[in-house]
């Protein structure tokens, strides 16, 4: 830094505003010579922080100077002993975003401290010169994600791409926020965005830390180094539905978890396309996962309908839980679906091929699922012992005729009556006891043979409470 001319400082600070109205008034008008002279005359050039009052927006001399890009007043200023680290707002945020470096330059020679530039204002000068150089004096340009933020929503920046490039093999930070940079433009499905993340080499399947998005992570420190939990952005595509993101990213079963995959999917296509590269592992996990948002009461949350469920049925991996616990909490989240979604899903799970029978009978035990499912015609309605007998007898009674079978019976051998209706003898002996009709005892014909008579018992009628009601008693 120059020499200062003005070892006493604290006598060029105005202890009012006022005080020095005058003074920026002639640096506003340009009038070099007069602010020399103002100067010269011992007159205060700044006004004492303590002194400005609260909330005002109190413009200082050099702010003046460097927004109307008056280098020779600037130089003037801070070789007179300006005290620029007294100044609200950093002068060199002024100089940069003014594109005027030798302002910069300037204000670095006479004592502005490079870290007091805000990092985004460095990063939005679209030179990579000047990243080189702020790098170079030790300044941390991946401050609050800033790096990330301006690549992941826009992709004019190409300087700020090529530092990253050159650097993100040296400098995990700056691999990190390239990664969270390719994680935005995936989500937004940001074709472009994601080319040139990958092409300056960011990883699509490494976590990263997103403050902007509901699957964030954590940073976690482990040997000094920091490590993130979040998730990737293939991640962020898949729970953003972005299919030809996805498939350019290319998800990949030994560095990516597909279930979590699966877990995130926004849609059926995106299952679809996963399924023929991994199938799905824990069903039961996933298939909790998709049913909280089917059935999900809130009104603020995004509703899904069942493609994704479906999609996931269709996967042909067949849903197989002997976790009787986890069965209740999928039934839980399934009756808190509405009818619709009820009959698209419990209809798809009743086939063997998708549901193990066992897990299905498990699903469906409870009186609150089967009342669900009667409702909709997906199970019959249960019937008594009494019913089925009932039921039975109407079908056996549209086929024999008693009175008929009741003669047959009584006039020849079992065996050879039931030779008349197709039947073994043992089956037509089954009917006849379920039609109330009498046969003769075991042995009855070889002692007819003998001469011996029997007395044949008389054939009844059939009770009002067996009969069904649109048959007679014969």
């Amino acid at each position: 830094m120059a020499e200062d001319q003005n070892p006493d400082r604290h006598r060029l600070l105005a202890q009012s505003p006022e005080d020095i109205r005058a003074l920026h008034q002639l640096c506003r008008d340009g009038r070099l010579y007069e602010v020399e002279r103002w100067i010269a005359q011992g007159k205060p050039i700044q006004v004492a922080p303590q002194a400005i009052p609260k909330g005002t927006r109190l413009k200082t001399a050099l702010q003046i100077a460097l927004e109307t890009g008056q280098y020779s007043l600037a130089v003037l200023l801070l070789s007179k002993g300006y005290q620029v680290e007294l100044e609200r707002y950093s002068p060199l945020d002024m100089a940069l975003r003014a594109r005027r470096w030798d302002l910069f330059d300037l204000l670095l020679e006479w004592g502005a401290d490079l870290k007091s530039a805000d990092v985004y204002t460095v990063l939005n000068t679209y030179n990579m010169e000047l990243y080189e150089r702020f790098r170079a004096a030790g300044y941390d340009l991946t401050q609050r994600h800033e790096m990330a933020s301006i690549l992941g929503h826009g992709t004019s920046n190409r300087p700020l791409l090529g530092f990253m490039k050159r650097h993100r093999a040296e400098d995990p930070k700056i691999q990190h926020e390239l990664n969270m940079a390719l994680g935005e433009h995936a989500k937004a499905g940001n074709e472009k965005g994601v080319n040139l993340c990958l092409w300056a080499g960011a990883d699509a399947h490494a976590p990263t830390q997103n403050s902007d998005s509901g699957l964030s992570g954590d940073a976690e420190t482990q040997d000094g180094e920091e490590r993130f939990t979040g998730c990737s952005a293939i991640e962020q595509a898949a729970s953003e539905g972005q299919l030809t993101i996805l498939k350019r990213l290319g998800p990949d079963p030994t560095r990516d978890d597909f279930d979590t995959l699966y877990r995130y999917a926004k849609n059926g296509s995106v299952i679809a396309f996963l399924a023929t590269i991994q199938p799905p592992n824990d069903l039961t996990s996933i298939l909790s996962s998709h049913l909280i948002w089917v059935g999900n009461p809130f009104p603020w949350a995004i509703r899904t309908g069942t493609g994704t469920i479906e999609a996931l049925l269709s996967c042909k991996v067949r849903w197989k839980e002997t976790n009787p616990e986890w069965v209740t909490d999928i039934r839980r989240s399934i009756l808190k679906v509405g009818d619709y979604d009820l009959k698209t899903i419990m209809s798809r799970l009743r086939r063997s091929e998708v549901c193990a029978p066992e897990t299905y009978r498990e699903l469906i035990r409870t009186p609150s699922m089967q009342k669900r499912l009667l409702t909709m015609g997906l199970v019959k309605k249960p019937v008594s012992e009494r019913e089925k007998r009932r039921d039975e007898l109407t079908r056996l009674m549209s086929r024999y005729d008693r009175a008929a079978l009741y003669k047959q019976v009584w006039s020849q051998p079992v065996q050879e009556v039931a030779k008349s209706y197709g039947i073994s003898g043992v089956r037509l002996g089954k009917v006849c006891r379920k039609l109330q009709v009498p046969v003769p005892p075991r042995g009855y014909w070889a002692r007819v043979q003998n001469g011996y008579s029997a007395k044949k018992p008389p054939l009844t009628k059939l009770s009002d409470r067996q009969l069904p009601s649109h048959h007679s008693s014969k």
